[in-house]
């Protein structure tokens, strides 16, 4: 039995590809492409963390949720420039286009991913921090957790609490906050879900339009 493949492509040859640098919706298309990068590697680390409760797998589920953030406010950013050349673009109008103009959509840019992106995760602004911290209160500051003799671990939970409170607005010790938390991260992920499947339907339906064929590796490709 000959066994199929494990890894795939879609290509095109330099024919096609000169064909497409003339198509000013190609440039969206690669951005969108890389943003799709972007949140497949943020999202790598929560995976990988898994459930353990070490200082390091705790920073990296966390940060791995801001980063996600982040990007997927870009995305949106991104997705508002692409509606002048895909104005006839069926798929991108009942898709990415009505996902971003919705009411949650703008919602959660404007009072989660917002705060998060500009004020610690792409920037770090102190004036943030000192915003958030005047409204902070802690009976304990654990500002270093790391396991012993093991460098890779050093987290510093303070620094990424203030950032949950500047994210969504109380202070971690409220009552509402574990709430709003929740409601954040749930909310972020359901976004991100449905904005891959939309990138994901409009970049693989404009790169069969302009002509790229689906491909496979060899079972057993020459090690260089």
């Amino acid at each position: 039995m000959k066994l199929e493949p494990k890894q795939w492509k879609i290509s095109c040859d330099r024919t096609t590809f000169e064909s497409c640098r003339s198509d000013d919706r190609f440039p969206f298309v690669v951005a969108l492409a890389r943003a799709m990068n972007a949140l497949n590697f943020a999202h790598s680390p929560f995976i990988h963390a898994g459930e353990r409760s070490t200082p390091d797998a705790q920073r990296d589920r966390l940060n791995s949720y801001f980063f996600a953030s982040a990007i997927l406010y870009e995305v949106l950013v991104l997705i508002q420039k692409m509606h002048k050349p895909f104005q006839n673009d069926e798929i991108f109008q009942n898709g990415l286009r009505l996902l971003a103009k919705g009411t949650a959509a703008k919602k959660l840019k404007s009072d989660n991913l917002d705060p998060l992106r500009n004020g610690a995760v792409f920037h770090f602004l102190p004036e943030r921090f000192a915003e958030t911290l005047e409204k902070a209160t802690c009976d304990e500051c654990p500002f270093i957790e790391a396991e012993v003799n093991a460098n890779k671990s050093v987290y510093y939970p303070f620094a990424d609490v203030i950032a949950t409170e500047m994210l969504v607005g109380f202070a971690s010790d409220d009552a509402v906050f574990d709430a709003a938390l929740a409601e954040s991260m749930t909310k972020t992920r359901e976004m991100l879900l449905k904005f891959a499947l939309a990138a994901e339907t409009l970049i693989i339906a404009r790169l069969k339009g302009w002509g790229f064929q689906l491909g496979t590796y060899p079972e057993n490709p020459r090690q260089n």
